[in-house]
Parts: C-alpha cells; sequence; structure tokens
C-alpha cells in the first residue's frame, strides 16, 4: 500500500493519545472503585461485571477513526491485471545437443520444467501453444486455453538433429498472426515468441529474415540461450558448439523483445518464472479513499450501537 498524500499520516499520532486516554479513564475508574471499604459489598451490589465487553466499543470507536485518518492520506494499492488476451508460443529446441548434461539434469530436462514454470506464470486468460524444432520446426500444440495439455506436450519432447531457429521463428509467429493486427499499435490482442535453443541456425531458413517477419506482424521475439558460453560441448561422444548469442542478441533486438542467457537450471528457471509473470500483465494503482471511508465509518457506527445496547452511551 502507498499513499497519495503520506504526510497527512501525521494524524495517526492521534491514535496512541486516544489509547492513552482510554487507559487512563479506566484507571481511574478502578481506583475509584477501590474507595469502597468493604469489596465483599461492592462485588454483591455491581454483580458480574461485563468483561472484554467493556472495552470492545472503544476498541472499534478507535479503529473506526484510525481507518477515516488512513482516509485522508488517500491510499492506494498495487495490483496487476491481465492486458487483453495474451498469446504466447513457445518454441523449443529439440536438436541433438539438448540431450547434453552441463545443464542438469539435462538441457531438455531443464527446458521442459522452465516452460511449465511460464506457463503456470500466466494470466488466466491467457492462451499458450508449443512449437519445437530440430533441422524443421513443428507446432505440437496449438494455441489454446487448456494450459495443462500444452504442460503435457512439454514432457513429450526428446532431443535429435539440426537446429532451424528460422523456421521456428516462422511457424510460431504463423500461429499468433491470425490473432493480432500488425497495423494497430493498440491492440488489446497481445502475442509473443519465447525462443529457447543451446546453438546456433545451421539448417532452414535464415533466421534474420524470419525476425523481420516477426517485427512486420509485431510479433517480438524472446530469445534465451542455455548451456556454457564460447566453448564446446562434447554430446555422446560428438563436439557440438554452443549458443550464439550474437544471432539471439540481433533477432530479439529486431523484433522488440530482449536477450537472456542460462548456464544453469536455477537462472533458466528464474528467467522464465520472470518473463511468465511480465508478459500479459500490466500494473494498476488502484484507490483505496472511498472504501476506507466506508469501513471506517461502519466500524464507528457498530462501536456506537453496541456501546449504546450495553451500556446507554456512547464510547
Amino acid at each position: 500500500m502507498s499513499f497519495q498524500a503520506p504526510w497527512l499520516l501525521v494524524g495517526l499520532l492521534a491514535i496512541p493519545l486516544l489509547v492513552g486516554l482510554y487507559i487512563s479513564s479506566q484507571q481511574r475508574r478502578r481506583a475509584y472503585a477501590v474507595r469502597f471499604t468493604n469489596l465483599a459489598l461492592l462485588g454483591q451490589v455491581m454483580g458480574k461485571g461485563p468483561g472484554f465487553r467493556r472495552h470492545l466499543p472503544a476498541i472499534l470507536f478507535i479503529a473506526g477513526i484510525a481507518g477515516l485518518l488512513l482516509s485522508i492520506a488517500r491510499p492506494q494499492a498495487t495490483i496487476r491485471i491481465p492486458k487483453g488476451q495474451t498469446n504466447v508460443m513457445l518454441a523449443v529446441d529439440v536438436s541433438g545437443s539438448m540431450a547434453a548434461t552441463d545443464v542438469q539434469p539435462t538441457r531438455i530436462e531443464a527446458a521442459i520444467a522452465a516452460g511449465r514454470t511460464l506457463i503456470d506464470k500466466l494470466p488466466s486468460n491467457a492462451q499458450v501453444g508449443l512449437v519445437i524444432f530440430n533441422s524443421q520446426a513443428e507446432v505440437i500444440a496449438p494455441l489454446t486455453a487448456d494450459k495443462g495439455s500444452v504442460k503435457d506436450a512439454l514432457g513429450t519432447l526428446a532431443p535429435g538433429g539440426g537446429t532451424a531457429i528460422g523456421e521456428a521463428i516462422q511457424v510460431a509467429v504463423a500461429q499468433l498472426a491470425n490473432i493480432t493486427d500488425p497495423n494497430s499499435a493498440k491492440s488489446q490482442n497481445y502475442a509473443m515468441v519465447v525462443l529457447l535453443t543451446d546453438g546456433s541456425s545451421n539448417t532452414g531458413v535464415d533466421s534474420m529474415t524470419a525476425a523481420a517477419g516477426a517485427k512486420q506482424a509485431r510479433i517480438p521475439v524472446q530469445t534465451v540461450g542455455i548451456g556454457q558460453r564460447n566453448q564446446t560441448t562434447m554430446v555422446q561422444g560428438r563436439v557440438v558448439d554452443g549458443v550464439d548469442e550474437q544471432a539471439l542478441q540481433q533477432i530479439s533486438s529486431t523484433t522488440g523483445g530482449h536477450y537472456y542467457f542460462a548456464a544453469d537450471e536455477a537462472q533458466l528457471s528464474k528467467i522464465y518464472s520472470e518473463l511468465g509473470s511480465r508478459i500479459g500483465w500490466v500494473t494498476t494503482k488502484l484507490d483505496l479513499t472511498v472504501p476506507l471511508v466506508a469501513l471506517g465509518a461502519i466500524i464507528l457506527v457498530a462501536g456506537g450501537l453496541f456501546s449504546l445496547r450495553w451500556f446507554r452511551l456512547l464510547p
């Protein structure tokens, strides 16, 4: 919670004063009662006291005053709400090098776990789909609101083949293009591709040609590199090159996305979690002044009614 006029919170200093006055009045009341010399007779005259009920109206009265004083400072809450219809295509590299174990348990298993994390973080109204690519790209889960089916599809991935990054971008963008209007910058439909790879494009469509198509369709491509920087890796007795970070940076820059790199499963999971928490969400301020005024007034009235009902006077 934040306040549009925080300097007015100084009024809350009245609350400790009211509490002190109430405690002082209760101590004086007890002091007057003790003046009776015959305490047994006092007990018979007074009967059973009201106990905690005696203090409840005063507690409600002070709480209501506190609520009203808070409302003067114009409180507001920061909340996140979905921004229109969110559509995300995950593009996951399933080339042979994704079987490498430098990212535990393997690169492909880390990618599967991270993809599921991202899906869980998306808004409830989001649609998500899955494209896999090695020597060619293939849609194995079209855009759907059934996020569970896409998470299940992720669990079927197995590495093998080359790396066709350009084709993956083209196929993913084609899935999203029919729900976006490239001529409208204010469209309520929000589309994005999240592409993960551990290598460099070595077959199929040129990746920058595909990136230019994504830019024209106003679909940003978030690129994620995984593996080891600036070094080769042994996979099943074969030497494979590391991720082409320069190419991934160019793709993301061209399309309006960002490039991320993960050297281990924890970094990859964090990247996907943060992406899922941002994609399709907008942060807004909710003014709480009126609700707090209403709540404070209700509490004040409740305290007054209890006091009148039990003690025939206001707190």
